[in-house]
């Protein structure tokens, strides 16, 4: 597991480490606490509950009956709501992926990058019983899996070391590991994954790009030796799915 060094700590703005503290409580699986908050985030717990404070005030975070522990408050619902009436994804991304998912046999998803992760934004699931537990509205580390590699190859220098010492990605040889591979992905245009995110599960990933910057990622999950019996032809799908993508938004 890779951890996050203090180094990160000075690499955010307020603004945006408030924004990483409202998505840190969101991607949780469980609620959490402030120290668990500042365990995760590199943030100093005196400094969590200032933040907090103002999450709450908004109604953006709410604290848990029990006790001292926050989940995503009333507010995200507004969010919502304005995602799914004004989005073009409903209408432009899932036909692409339905495609997709109709060429390759395999559960087909687009992924965006929110702070230091890549979310499911849309998918359309396999007919398999043997299939990926992926869910919309899941993510994951942007430094594993293809979809994440895929969008983390485009970004600029800057963030590019902002995202990987966040994970505590600063050995200079280490760091040299992870420019060779993402410049491979880049050249490539494509990203092959197994067993980043999750065992014996395999991702072709490309990535999505709106007016020459990434935005996204579109992508084939499937188990591994599915992966493998067909690999280039679902090479080739992806390719051609992801230019296909953005529609005219």
């Amino acid at each position: 597991m890779l951890e996050k060094t203090t180094s990160s700590r000075n690499l955010l703005s307020p603004n945006q480490r408030l924004l990483q503290i409202l998505l840190t409580i969101s991607s949780s699986s469980e609620p959490l606490s402030a120290q668990m908050i500042s365990e995760q985030t590199d943030t100093p717990v005196s400094s969590v509950y200032r933040y907090i404070a103002t999450l709450r005030e908004w109604n953006f975070i709410e604290e848990q009956p029990s006790g001292k522990r926050y989940t995503v408050g009333p507010a995200a619902l507004q969010l919502m709501r304005n995602f799914h009436t004004f989005s073009p994804l409903s209408e432009g991304v899932r036909p692409v992926l339905k495609r997709l998912q109709d060429q390759t046999g395999e559960m087909s998803a687009y992924m965006v990058p929110v702070g230091f992760n890549a979310l499911c934004v849309e998918m359309v699931d396999s007919p398999y019983a043997l299939r990926c537990s992926y869910q919309q509205g899941q993510s994951q580390p942007l430094i594993l899996g293809a979809s994440s590699k895929v969008i983390l190859a485009q970004f600029n220098e800057k963030r590019l070391l902002s995202t990987l010492t966040h994970f505590g990605i600063v050995d200079e040889h280490e760091k040299a590991k992870w420019f060779n591979e993402l410049r491979c992905i880049k050249k490539e245009g494509y990203a092959l994954s197994t067993s980043e995110f999750d065992l014996g599960v395999s991702s072709v990933s490309a990535p999505v790009f709106l007016n020459k910057k990434v935005v996204g990622a579109i992508s084939v999950m499937a188990p591994e030796e599915r992966i493998n019996n067909k690999k280039n032809s679902i090479i080739f799908a992806v390719l051609q799915a992801a230019r296909m993508l953005p529609p005219e938004w």
